[in-house]
């Protein structure tokens, strides 16, 4: 049995991977989106479930339910990082920040972190098709980057989160049907990481299982973009000014609050050079 040889076209560019990430960053560039596996232990989907659980039981009492679901924020844990220091270390987990250096640069920052609960039999806000970077155009360069962590299992039975490959390429979202029939379902065992352009559309399955499906979801945006949340204030006295986790939850590309904030040292200032 012979197998065909490739072939080379002279001055047509070929890219080479160098090892798994390049793999992963070139599927991501094509597609959209791609699932790492093996990235959390269960051990560590256990601890998170339980954390999450709690504070979405908080969440529900302090708000109240019938309030969270006028909003349409019922079953989204917008808190996290700021209620349990794991959560933040799960902002900053390796992985996660391989990709964002990758494809954003060394200066990205948080945009957002949301832990999202799928109950059974339970309709989510999630479950429509959406961009988590809502913009009306495309960008030569990538704004913004989700890492996504699978708490629990994502099958069809438990709702994993469809996608529709190539439409973080075109400004227009496409109709209705062109989604439906396009559309691909992310299925991965827990403690997988699904990364995806934030321009990407996508929307949480429906959990027709018997247990709730949980993940965590991080954008992480250029430095000039606003964050969901004002982290910075959030965080203001927690961190040391001068490591990576300040960096990343955006304390180095806050605007000063006063002229007289701007007008010292440009190393002094809180919108530190080189970052974007």
């Amino acid at each position: 049995m012979t197998t065909a040889s490739r072939i080379d076209y002279f001055g047509i560019q070929k890219k080479s991977l160098s090892d798994e990430l390049d793999y992963h960053l070139e599927r991501i560039e094509m597609l959209g989106y791609s699932v790492i596996e093996n990235v959390l232990s269960n051990d560590t989907c256990d601890a998170l479930a339980l954390l999450m659980d709690k504070l979405n039981q908080a969440q529900n009492e302090e708000f109240g339910v019938a309030r969270l679901k006028q909003l349409k924020d019922y079953g989204v844990i917008r808190d996290m990082l700021i209620k349990e220091r794991t959560f933040l270390d799960l902002a900053m987990h390796p992985m996660s920040l391989a990709f964002v250096e990758k494809i954003l640069g060394s200066t990205a920052i948080l945009n957002l972190q949301n832990g999202i609960v799928l109950e059974p039999h339970t309709k989510h806000d999630q479950a429509k098709f959406h961009r988590d970077f809502a913009k009306d155009f495309i960008c030569e360069q990538v704004l913004a980057l989700n890492t996504f962590f699978l708490i629990d299992d994502f099958t069809a039975e438990s709702g994993g989160t469809w996608v529709v490959p190539f439409t973080h390429k075109n400004k227009v979202v496409p109709s209705d049907r062109y989604l439906e029939e396009n559309k691909v379902q992310i299925i991965g065992p827990r403690g997988s990481l699904f990364v995806f352009d934030g321009l990407l559309i996508h929307k949480a399955g429906d959990n027709e299982s018997s247990n709730y499906r949980r993940a965590i979801n991080h954008e992480y945006t250029r430095p000039f973009i606003k964050q969901q949340v004002d982290y910075v204030s959030m965080l203001d006295g927690v961190l040391d000014l001068e490591s990576r986790a300040a960096q990343i939850m955006g304390f180095w590309s806050r605007p000063p609050k006063t002229i007289q904030e701007y007008r010292v040292d440009p190393d002094k200032r809180t919108y530190r050079g080189g970052q974007g």
